[in-house]
């Protein structure tokens, strides 16, 4: 089940609150997209600026659309072990597929401090794991060596892998290895990846999945020329701190309103100018591929 492209779904808001409607708008419009699954709650989707009460409203009312039509993993992340803990009894009692689990943040563990934090949480739940490395934000790798000893649990089962150098050491072990970092997903695939956990998803979903598709058919030079046409967007997408260009693109579509919640700041006009550009450039791209079908 962890392969292809998961969605790190945003949280929409409107005058500061939670965008329930524009949310499930969202959940539904992904549901019907090719997407494998959602993640609700990660770090696209500012949930560490969301209060207790506003990460059950947004898991339930993903959950309230989704309905079984997608396995949905439930982002958890923070410094402290026993809050990671205390946040997943929290979400069992949600249908989840699992939970993304990141390495403890700011307090910056050796390897034997971030294998037994992902033991105690494994020890936690039985409900599959996904570990999530991404060490810009945690400040702490997780070591391929520490993943394959934490390969060794049942539910531990794959891994949202940020640090394109270590994708190819990932690709040998036992665990599946979905991309973390937008700009490395052909990378990902080509060294034995399994799909990508990819906010670019929100803009061009399609795009990926149909990139995947060609890798899988042994069609790597297709794929890297439409990849290679997609990739001035993405660097777009990121150009600001996460999510502010997606929110941006999501609103230049009418899908949302292009608000962020501080300290994260919106797009610049520079910004969402070029992104502007960025959507013909889309549109462009899958004309060329449906004409090439």
């Amino acid at each position: 089940m962890y392969s292809g492209i998961w969605l790190p779904l945003v949280t929409p808001f409107r005058s500061g609150e939670v965008d329930i409607e524009a949310l499930q708008a969202l959940t539904d419009h992904y549901a019907r997209t090719g997407i494998a699954g959602i993640v609700a709650l990660g770090t696209t989707g500012e949930a560490a600026l969301l209060s207790d009460i506003e990460r059950v409203t947004v898991l339930q009312a993903i959950s309230d659309v989704v309905d079984g039509r997608l396995p949905v993993l439930v982002g958890v992340g923070g410094m402290d072990t026993r809050e990671f803990v205390h946040e997943i009894r929290r979400f069992e009692r949600w249908d989840v597929a699992g939970f993304l689990v990141s390495a403890p943040a700011y307090v910056c563990p050796d390897q034997a401090g971030i294998a037994w934090h992902f033991e105690q949480i494994a020890r936690e739940t039985e409900r599959p794991i996904v570990l999530y490395d991404v060490p810009h934000r945690t400040g702490v790798l997780i070591d391929p060596e520490t993943v394959g000893r934490l390969a060794e649990r049942d539910n531990i089962v794959a891994i949202k892998a940020c640090a394109s150098r270590h994708f190819d050491a990932l690709c040998k072990l036992p665990i599946n290895v979905l991309c973390g970092t937008d700009e490395a997903f052909l990378d990902c695939l080509a060294t034995g990846g399994h799909g990508g956990i990819l906010a670019s998803a929100h803009v061009c979903a399609d795009l990926l999945v149909e990139i995947q598709s060609l890798m899988q058919a042994q069609e790597e030079q297709t794929a890297r020329r439409v990849f290679g046409q997609l990739k001035p967007v993405l660097r777009l997408l990121f150009a600001a701190p996460n999510p502010s260009a997606i929110k941006a693109m999501l609103s230049i579509e009418g899908r949302i309103a292009n608000e962020v919640r501080m300290p994260i700041t919106p797009a610049s006009s520079a910004l969402v100018e070029q992104l502007e550009h960025a959507h013909e450039t889309l549109r462009t791209l899958r004309a060329e591929l449906a004409a090439n079908v």
